[in-house]
């Protein structure tokens, strides 16, 4: 099982190293983490049509500092050859569980981020905030 604080840590970290993940390798984290959701709640996935950029509520910038963070753990999870596919998924719900999202937000979120300029916008100035403050200590 992935120890969730420490990923957190390493993500921290991660954000101040060369290999920082850009906006849109986020948003490929986020579809692929999509998928992992679907895939651990079919029938809600069934019924739950992610809204328009337009549609969805406004995200707020905790939640997109939840969701960026989420993101690059739940990227750290599926590429990690030492963790099996069942336990990923459970590593990646767990993730979104200590970011107080669901997996239908998450995937909202991240669908409008391949659309919306504004919110790619303010994705990187999120990960510049969390470079900072990485930073400063």
């Amino acid at each position: 099982m992935v120890e969730v604080a420490r990923c957190d840590h390493e993500v921290r970290a991660r954000i101040d190293s060369s290999e920082r993940e850009t906006p849109m390798k986020l948003a490929y984290a986020a579809l692929a983490a999509a998928s992992l959701a679907a895939l651990s709640q079919p029938a809600v996935a069934q019924e739950a049509q992610a809204p328009s950029a337009q549609q969805m509520a406004p995200v707020s910038d905790a939640e997109l500092e939840n969701f960026v963070i989420a993101a690059s753990m739940i990227g750290q999870i599926q590429r990690s050859e030492e963790i099996a596919g069942a336990e990923k998924e459970k590593a990646a719900m767990q993730v979104l569980s200590q970011a107080q999202m669901t997996p239908q937000r998450f995937n909202t979120i991240g669908a409008a981020l391949q659309t919306s300029e504004t919110l790619q916008a303010r994705v990187d100035q999120t990960l510049a905030r969390l470079k900072k403050e990485q930073a400063e200590g």
